[in-house]
C-alpha cells in the first residue's frame, strides 16, 4: 500500500504536466492565426526568466482579421499599472541580440508583431514573433 501511495506522489505531478501540456497544444492549434503589431518592451525580468514584454499597437493592426472586424482589445495581456501588458518568452542565449533589435528599431524601421492564436471566448495564445515580417530566430541570425 505505501509504495503505491509513493508511486502515485511520484507520477502525479508528472501526469498533471503531461496533460497541461495536450491541453496548450489543442488550444493553441484550434485558433485563428491572428497577427498583431506590438511596441514598448522590457527584455528581462531576474524573476521570471528571459522574454519580451510588450503591448499591442492596435492602431497598426488590421482588425479585419477578427470577429466582426472588431479588436478584442480587452481580450489580449493583462491588465498592468502602466496598461495591459504582454509577454512572449524566449531562450537566454538570444536575448542581449534581441534587446538590440528592440532599442533599434524606431531609427532602422524595424517591425515587430506576435503571431497569436485566437479564439472568441478564450485567452489568445502568442505562438511566433515576427521581426520585419520573419521568425525571430531568422531575423536576428
Amino acid at each position: 500500500m505505501k509504495k503505491r501511495l509513493l508511486l502515485a506522489v511520484f507520477f502525479l505531478p508528472l501526469i498533471c504536466l503531461i496533460g497541461w501540456t495536450i491541453f496548450l497544444t489543442v488550444s493553441r492549434n484550434q485558433g485563428t492565426e491572428v497577427k498583431v503589431a506590438v511596441r514598448g518592451y522590457d527584455p528581462r525580468d531576474l524573476l521570471s526568466g528571459h522574454y519580451i514584454a510588450y503591448q499591442i499597437d492596435w492602431a497598426k493592426t488590421d482588425c479585419d482579421q477578427f470577429p466582426d472586424s472588431i479588436c478584442p482589445k480587452e481580450k489580449f495581456c493583462h491588465q498592468a499599472r502602466w496598461g495591459r501588458q504582454c509577454r512572449f518568452y524566449i531562450p537566454e542565449q538570444y536575448a542581449k541580440e534581441l534587446d538590440d533589435l528592440f532599442r533599434k528599431r524606431n531609427s532602422t524601421d524595424t517591425v515587430f508583431e506576435i503571431i497569436y492564436s485566437y479564439r472568441p471566448g478564450h485567452k489568445p495564445l502568442a505562438k511566433e514573433m515576427l521581426i520585419n515580417g520573419r521568425a525571430w530566430k531568422a531575423a536576428i541570425k
